[in-house]
């Protein structure tokens, strides 16, 4: 007898409404809370929505990432987000209004984020003033309009594009990146 006879088969239609909670579970965790934004400020509340979803960031004149949220400074501090780091975290387009107002963060990581997709790209123009570092890899669900969309990033001196399958003109996509950002580093490498 095989272990697949004490499991029980799961039909489509339950996989599909598993699916749904989910997606609707990480539209919670992405939701911006627009009255705790205008009493703590854009930084405090997008490394809020960073750290509820699995990242870790860097403030100015902070040494160290911050990794947990209750290690966050105390409400009320004013603090200036520098870096974010949201490898493997849950973050989705419906976040990405937590970047509006954030004016210092230079270095954004995007590696194996499974819920970035083109919509969330577009919305990196919040950050077109400071953005300097970009990295997006692994991400199954950029296609060429996210790629494109990083155009208007002026401020970008450094981007690595890696493994984003369902790019499939990267070639074309990156003459128009250097066009674009001729003062930035751009690598890519895709299988």
């Amino acid at each position: 007898m095989s272990i697949g006879t004490f499991l029980p088969s799961l039909s489509s239609k339950t996989i599909q409404q598993r699916r749904r909670l989910f997606y609707w579970i990480n539209l919670q965790f992405n939701a911006l809370d627009t009255d705790r934004k205008k009493n703590y400020g854009p930084d405090r509340t997008c490394a809020e929505w960073i750290l509820r979803n699995g990242g870790v960031v860097k403030f100015v004149n902070f040494t160290e990432y911050t990794k947990d949220y209750n290690d966050l400074p105390p409400e009320g501090t004013i603090v200036r987000l520098k870096e974010i780091d949201a490898s493997h975290t849950s973050i989705m387009h419906a976040g990405f209004e937590h970047f509006n107002g954030c004016k210092n963060i230079d270095t954004l990581i995007l590696h194996k984020c499974a819920y970035v997709d083109d919509k969330a790209l577009v919305l990196l123009h919040h950050l077109k003033d400071s953005l300097s570092k970009l990295q997006v890899s692994c991400c199954p669900n950029v296609t060429d309009k996210g790629v494109l969309s990083l155009t208007n990033l002026k401020q970008l001196t450094n981007l690595y594009l890696c493994e984003l399958q369902a790019a499939k003109k990267m070639k074309e996509n990156i003459e128009t990146l250097k066009s674009s950002l001729p003062n930035c580093k751009i690598e890519c490498t895709q299988k």
